[in-house]
């Protein structure tokens, strides 16, 4: 999920310092978009391996006075013709605050020096499994140097060690290793998210995340210098590792998956690791966790009258009740939904084998685009394009702050499972989240159920990516995983636009409504200034993203059937997937967003997502009335776990907040 990279010079070849210097910072620029948390760099050359790390964005990284010696030295080692390598990380939050300086990357253990892109979903267990070894920091990569060293000191060479470790871990990690007793790195990817260039004449190597990151360098900064094109550009593949002597920069491929032999490193003097702790910058904690009492204090907070919502005038075939909006009954109590509704057309398992058929590659590179939120979805859809049809998709997730760590880790889980490569785009998760407690502070100012869409804004931008990314790796398809039994059109319905109506997409609405939501908006804005903020740009390339730019998706539940039980069993026993420990459902439960935004619709409205959800599973006979009926009244309990960590994460007083809500008046 983070970005690494890193270059590695025999010292054949001189580089000029001026290319030098912007070879760095494009690295640095580049990798950004998979983290901007943190950054860091350490440098092996003669008998020192320097290391610097912040808790700052890349390009601000290079611009530190701590950064600025491992810069120059690789500059000059560049330029002089010495052996060098340089390995670099930006880091998007995941285990361990930023704000610890030992959290972020490169990470030190043992005479050990690593970066690390991924999730390892089984670090507890694997430290349990180390009682002798003394833990350090919260991120996990701590566990593989742990692993590394106990083998090393067991006689194992390096390589032979890190396969070893490599074996023990769940989930998509890469990871790129040095050692203070080595002249040389180790690259080693369980799921394909590393790619690699390498010119022998020159003895340059380089290595990235993405395929895209290495061939824009290449294009860029490296075509003077070197031979390297972008077809010379190969992927390390899933279960591969490799070592790159200091002496050749020749890289040498093995398996981790299987035993390997002994590393052809060569063994160097003693080499002292020496960690620059760049000054602790006051910044927001990543991911904030919650406490008991907290948990309890919202708890007690929530305010949810059941027995009023009981005695709402619901549908007589499903479950919707009368204050959904343009809802109206019939004689027989059944609602319009009901009655105007179409049953699923499916367009059947052959039709998508055949249509995969038709754009597989021969050469076995990717031809599919597949989003991952981490939801049992998308997390679905991803086990049926790989396991039941064959194909070799790429998997995208946009993170933009909301996403969980369960959600993550749940992401790793199935692309380390199905050695499936990852990109991820992270989005400037601090600003982002400042956007949200802009305009949830603002929301609360004057409270409209049409405005609370607003919240969930800086999620849209995920289209205009998907599109972009399918473009420059040239897929043939993006392919969702949407459940069309989700469709929520009472959220617009709230802005007082009529949604009840048969559409191609449930997401998109049609032209006339998406210009008659656009002047709501307008209008929300106009009478609650305090939601023209720093924030209004963002919003607005959400809007853009989600209602303007073409929709070239097609769906895997345009062809095969979505049922509860059947996603759920694959997800459980098939991958571990994990469940959040404050509710029973599995739906939604990788955005941060959903617990508070359904609070409000059920504190007011005394309907959320999940009557919608079990109105359109009766409508496809998944699920009797009576059955809906009791899972909405669990299902719409308040998640005060959910909750708090939303509030914490963006900085806002939780309780204040549900205050606010609960002397809203309502719709019932």
């Amino acid at each position: 999920m983070c970005g690494i990279f890193g270059i590695i010079s025999t010292g054949k070849t001189r580089c000029p310092g001026s290319l030098a210097r912007r070879l760095v910072e494009s690295f640095y620029d580049l990798s950004e978009s998979r983290g901007k948390e943190a950054a860091g760099a350490a440098l092996l050359l003669g008998d020192r391996i320097e290391v610097v790390k912040a808790p700052v964005r890349g390009r601000d990284f290079l611009a530190l006075r701590e950064s600025k010696p491992i810069l120059d030295c690789l500059v000059s080692a560049l330029g002089g013709g010495d052996p060098v390598v340089l390995i670099g990380h930006t880091r998007m939050v995941t285990n361990g605050g930023d704000h610890v300086h030992g959290n972020n990357q490169p990470v030190i253990k043992s005479e050990l020096v690593a970066i690390h892109n991924g999730i390892i979903v089984n670090e507890h267990e694997l430290w349990a499994r180390l009682p002798d070894e003394q833990r350090e920091f919260e991120v996990d990569t701590e566990v593989l140097l742990a692993l590394v060293a106990r083998q090393m000191r067991n006689g194992c060479g390096l390589s032979d060690s890190v396969s070893a470790g490599m074996r023990e871990l769940k989930g998509a990690n890469s990871i790129a290793l040095m050692s203070s007793r080595y002249d040389g790195l180790v690259l080693a990817t369980a799921n394909g998210s590393m790619f690699l260039a390498h010119d022998e004449v020159v003895g340059v190597t380089v290595f990235a995340s993405e395929r895209s990151i290495l061939e824009r360098i290449i294009d860029k900064r490296l075509h003077t210098l070197t031979s390297m094109t972008a077809q010379t550009v190969r992927q390390i593949l899933p279960g591969e590792m490799v070592t790159i002597p200091l002496e050749s920069a020749s890289p040498l491929v093995e398996r981790w998956s299987a035993q390997s032999p002994k590393a052809s490193l060569v063994a160097r003097a003693s080499r002292t690791i020496i960690d620059h702790v760049v000054a602790r910058l006051e910044l927001k904690k990543g991911m904030p966790s919650t406490n008991r009492s907290r948990r309890a204090q919202i708890e007690a907070t929530t305010r949810i009258d059941w027995q009023a919502i009981r005695n709402l005038r619901r549908c007589t075939r499903c479950v919707l009740p009368e204050t959904f909006p343009f809802i109206e009954f019939d004689a027989d109590g059944v609602c319009s939904l009901c009655n105007a509704h179409q049953p699923l057309v499916l367009k059947g398992s052959e039709t998508l084998r055949k249509e995969f058929q038709s754009i597989k590659r021969a050469d076995g590179g990717p031809e599919l685009l597949i989003p991952l939120s981490g939801g049992r979805d998308s997390c679905f859809g991803l086990h049926m394009v790989v396991r039941e049809f064959g194909m070799k998709p790429v998997a995208y997730t946009y993170d933009w702050g909301m996403v969980t760590d369960l959600a993550r880790r749940n992401i790793s889980r199935m692309c380390g499972e199905l050695e499936i490569e990852h990109i991820l785009i992270s989005a400037d998760i601090r600003r982002k989240r400042e956007y949200i407690r802009k305009n949830v502070s603002a929301w609360l100012r004057a409270p409209h159920l049409g405005t609370v869409p607003l919240f969930m804004a800086g999620d849209k931008q995920f289209f205009y990516y998907a599109n972009m990314l399918k473009n420059e790796m040239g897929l043939a398809r993006t392919m969702l995983s949407v459940n069309p039994l989700e469709r929520t059109d009472f959220k617009v319905g709230f802005c007082g636009i009529n949604e009840l109506y048969h559409k191609k997409h449930y997401y998109e609405p049609n032209f006339t409504n998406k210009f008659r939501l656009l002047g709501f908006y307008a209008w929300q804005f106009l009478s609650n200034p305090a939601y023209v903020n720093y924030s209004l740009l963002d919003s607005a390339f959400a809007y853009f993203s989600y209602y303007l730019i073409p929709k070239d998706f097609t769906s895997t539940f345009d062809y095969l059937p979505w049922r509860e039980h059947e996603v759920e069993s694959v997800l459980l026993d098939q991958y571990g997937w994990e469940i959040s420990p404050d509710t029973k459902s599995t739906w939604r439960i990788g955005d941060g967003t959903a617990a508070f935004y359904n609070y409000i619709y059920v504190r007011v409205a005394g309907l959320s997502e999940n009557d919608t959800f079990r109105s359109n599973q009766i409508r496809e006979g998944l699920m009797t009335r009576e059955e809906a009926l009791a899972r909405i009244y669990e299902d719409n309990c308040p998640r005060a776990e959910s909750i708090a960590w939303y509030f914490d994460t963006i900085g806002l007083d939780a309780v204040e907040a549900l205050k606010v809500i609960n002397a809203l008046p309502v719709h019932y």
